[in-house]
Formats: C-alpha cells, structure tokens, sequence
C-alpha cells in the first residue's frame, strides 16, 4: 500500500519539478526576448520620429487618479473617446468632460443668480454643455473631408510604392511620412500598429473605425480581398484611386446644382431672426408681449421648433448621396 503512494508522490515531485524547470528556463527566455524586441521595436520608432509615435498615447482619460477611475466606469466613456480621436483633438476624455461641466455650470449659476426661473436656468445649461460637442462634430466633420480629398493622393503613393518593388507595409509608412494629416497620420498609425506586433488586417480595421468613411471601407476590402486571392495590386489600386476622384467630381457638380436649395436654406432660416432683432430694435415695445406673457413665449417656441423642422426637411431634400 505504501510504495503505490510513494510512486504517486515522485511522479508529481518530478512533473513538477519538469514544468518549473520548463517554466524558468524555456518559457520566461522567451517572453523576455518578445519583451525586449517590442521594446527595442519602441525605442527605434520614437528616436526616428519627432514626437512620440501617434500609437503610444496615454491610455488614461484624465491625469486625476480619481476622475480617471470614475470615467472609467461611466457609460459611453470609450464612444467619446472614439468621437475626440475622430476629430484629431490632443485631449484627454477626463479635460473635455470637465470644459463641458464648467460651461454647464457656469451657465446654470449665472442666469439663477439673476432670478430666471429654473427651467431657463436649466435649458441654458444644457444648451452650454452641448456647444464643446458642436464645436468637435463641426471639427470632425472637416477633419474627414479633408482625409477624403488626400485620400486618392495617398492611394496613388502606395500604388507607386508597390510598383517599385517596396513593401506593402512600407508604402503606409511612406505615406504617413510624405503626406500631410490627417490622411499621413491615419496611415501612420496603422503602420505603427502592425510593427509593433498587430497583424495588418487588424490595423486596417482600427483605420475604418478611425476613419468610418466609405472610400477607406472600400479600401480596405479591396486590399483584404487582393491579399486573399491575388492580383496585380497596383492595377486594384489605380482604378480604386480613380473611382474615388470621379466620386469627388459628381459631388461637387452635385454642389453647384443645389447651391440655389442650399442659398434658400440659409436665407429662409435667417430671415425671422433678421426680422424679430429688426423690429425689436425699431419698436421695443411691440415685440414685449412675446417674452413676457406665457401665450408668447409658446408662440416662441413654437415657430423656433417649426424653423428646425423647415430647415432639416429642406437639408433632406438637397443632400444627394453619391
């Protein structure tokens, strides 16, 4: 009964001396030699650039450990954060909520202090925080056009890079370094990405999240399907450089035909604010009635909502999609 024990005992003795010694002498070797070489990889990329690589940003939403775990745990956090990184902005997720509080609060307090009723105190507030919000969708919204008009240039530049026999990869960091942002930034990342261990479709995923354009989807499709299956690379991308300038063409020809809807649009939608602030200022005492008696002040709010609604029904009618 004894020795059936005491084999158990030394087998398990042995297996797990086998796996320490495998454990300490095979296994940790190579983890630090991976360690070392996406080190060593980190190094070279920050001393061969003049900044520090657009892949290594801070991971943290706010330099306050106590904001910073708080944002960590609210909803929504990492779709702002997508949203300020879309829009090219050098800021971290916890500063933004906080110029978005201040301006809230500040608009709040000040409006209460002069003894408006709450609900303005508290629409005025909420009008406040959403104008950070406005200002980065106006930035973001540029940011993009921008990238689509370099796009083709930058299609073009890996097209040649190819054709002289370089690398795929090194066409993305000829481009992110000959071309300006944000088409040479985008392409940039992507490059960093995939060297420093990310495989290539991966990095060109995170692109179209980056950049959720149409042409940069088509793109990538196009080199995901060229990988897979094969083809003259060059060829695919010549052609997918010369679809998205015609696109480019019919938009703006699009543009000259609804610029009369568009020219309607503004005139229309400036014409009552042009025509209260002319009559206020020619007889004050006319317009009174209309933000003092609660009948006017509906009458107020009403042809503002009415205005909105003109505005976005003929938004919708000229906006073509090509």
């Amino acid at each position: 009964m004894l020795l059936p024990i005491l084999t158990i005992l030394i087998f398990l003795v042995t297996m797990a001396l086998a796996t320490s010694v495998l454990y300490f002498f095979v296994e940790t070797p190579i983890a630090r030699r991976k360690m070392v070489t996406r080190l060593a990889a980190i190094q070279e990329l920050a001393t061969t650039s003049d900044q520090i690589p657009d892949v290594l940003r801070r991971e943290l939403l706010s330099d306050v450990p106590f904001l910073n775990r708080i944002l960590a745990m609210a909803p929504g956090i990492p779709q702002l954060r997508l949203f300020l990184e879309q829009a090219g902005l050098q800021i971290q997720v916890g500063t933004f909520v906080l110029i978005v509080s201040a301006l809230a609060l500040f608009a709040f307090t000040i409006p209460l202090a002069i003894g408006l009723p709450i609900l303005h105190c508290l629409a005025a507030s909420v009008g406040a925080g959403c104008i950070p919000f406005a200002v980065t969708t106006i930035i973001r919204r540029r940011r993009f056009q921008k990238f689509e008009e370099q796009f083709p240039e930058a299609i073009d530049l890996l097209g040649r890079a190819v054709r002289a026999g370089h690398a795929f990869t090194t066409g993305f960091e000829l481009i992110g370094k000959e071309l300006p942002d944000p088409v040479g930034e985008e392409f940039r990342i992507a490059f960093q990405q995939q060297n420093l261990g990310l495989p290539l479709r991966d990095a060109l995923g995170n692109m179209t999240v980056r950049a959720p354009l149409p042409d940069v989807r088509i793109f990538v499709s196009a080199l995901q399907i060229q990988r897979e299956s094969g083809g003259n690379l060059g060829e695919v991308l010549d052609i997918l450089s010369a679809v998205i300038r015609e696109r480019f063409k019919l938009q703006r020809q699009i543009r000259v035909y609804t610029a009369e809807g568009r020219l309607s649009s503004y005139m229309l939608t400036a014409m009552p604010f042009a025509a209260l602030i002319g009559m206020y200022v020619l007889n004050p005492g006319y317009l009174r009635p209309l933000f003092v008696d609660p009948r006017g002040q509906s009458a107020l709010m009403f042809a503002a909502i009415l205005q909105i609604i003109g505005y976005v029904v003929i938004s919708r009618i000229i906006k073509i999609k090509v």
